[in-house]
């Protein structure tokens, strides 16, 4: 080791011990209230943040998602979250894969809340070793990720201005929704592409909305337009409709909510289901599961993304953090959705023409300031 080599001091025994777990309510507006995707209204993202404290005084932060996404379940949800505050607690931070057992057990079909504590403990790991999210998960291939935005379901013409507006801020790549009324479908996607050219790379995403059939006449009108993929065209548990939509070659197909978990990836991956698979952290239940399910496509070799992350800035850092390190990213990761969200209570994070700089800060690189809520 050389005088230059910066040294990484070692967790000190109980020191990286979990004394304090704290689950705080966060409830985010939307600067649009009437955001709408094909199953539902969004208004506003509900959530929890976790902070866990260790023995030294280090504070390491996550989020859960509420889900479904625009109606969380919170009556559901909270005893869960209670049952792993109690499980963290007492636990060494560093031990990470048999506390990740131990919360995974907990946790069982609430990947989102088992995501919330798994993504605190590598922050607070990070912070403790006094380096960026980053370098613990491997180091940063890149230095900048470049990010996609969803455009929602509106009439044509307002989703074109929308992706006018989004294009002039400098974004490359914009994901279109879909309702499952193909001829407005089509007639939007067509109003986007005529205002913007040729220059921004667009795809879809019908969020189940679809049968096979339909999705593939979709597919096949959707393709002249220059359409890069279509992500979920049919129902989740539709697999052999997805296999179908895939196999008919329109364009290129994404799972997303047909995933359903690394089991889901495997099962999806051996039956050439897809061409790209749509990652999202809080879904695959956190940082770790997220890291093996890339490795996986990678193995494989098949595409993905990093999917859309609602959630405050801390969410879309560690998001940012996991895509540094990944091998490929094609069309974009949907990290940027932060910005049409307001009470945000973490700060350090923003969007400059299109991309988003990996944070170098301790941990996440971002800092909570529950107090900046509410001022402009």
């Amino acid at each position: 080791m050389t005088a230059n080599t910066p040294r990484i001091p070692a967790p000190a025994g109980l020191a990286s011990t979990i004394d304090r777990v704290d689950i705080i309510a966060c409830s985010q507006r939307q600067d649009d209230p009437s955001w709408r995707f094909a199953r539902g209204t969004i208004t506003h993202v509900g959530g929890w943040i976790v902070a866990l404290t260790a023995r030294n005084g280090q504070v390491g932060y996550g989020h859960v998602l509420g889900t479904p996404i625009f109606k969380p379940d919170t009556a559901r949800i909270e005893p869960v979250l209670e049952a792993l505050r109690r499980e963290a607690r007492g636990q060494d931070a560093f031990a990470l894969e048999a506390l990740h057992r131990r919360l995974e057990a907990v946790a069982g079909v609430e990947v989102c809340a088992l995501s919330g504590f798994v993504c605190a403990i590598y922050d607070l790991q990070a912070r403790m070793l006094g380096v960026s999210l980053h370098v613990l998960l491997g180091g940063k291939v890149r230095d900048t990720v470049e990010a996609s935005r969803i455009v929602s379901i509106k009439p044509p013409e307002d989703m074109a201005e929308q992706a006018a507006k989004l294009a002039r801020q400098g974004y490359r790549y914009l994901k279109l929704k879909l309702s499952g009324e193909s001829e407005l479908d089509v007639a939007r996607v067509r109003a986007v592409r005529e205002r913007l050219g040729e220059a921004v790379t667009l795809t879809v995403d019908a969020n189940q909305a679809y049968q096979a059939d339909e999705a593939i006449r979709v597919c096949q009108a959707l393709r002249p337009m220059g359409v890069a993929m279509m992500e979920q065209p049919v129902p989740a548990a539709d697999i052999e409709g997805l296999c179908r939509v895939h196999a008919a070659g329109a364009l290129p197909i994404e799972a997303d909510e047909a995933i359903a978990g690394l089991p889901g990836l495997v099962r999806l991956i051996g039956m050439g289901a897809a061409d790209s698979y749509n990652l999202k952290v809080h879904y695959l239940g956190g940082i770790r599961n997220t890291l093996i399910a890339v490795r996986l496509c990678e193995a494989a070799g098949v595409g993905y993304r990093f999917g859309a992350i609602f959630g405050p800035r801390l969410l879309a850092a560690q998001g940012v953090h996991v895509a540094s390190v990944a091998g490929s990213i094609h069309a974009g990761a949907e990290l940027a959705e932060f910005d049409h969200l307001l009470d945000d209570p973490f700060v350090g994070l923003e969007v400059e023409s299109g991309e988003l700089a990996v944070p170098e800060g301790l941990g996440s690189g971002v800092d909570y300031q529950p107090a900046s809520i509410g001022q402009a």
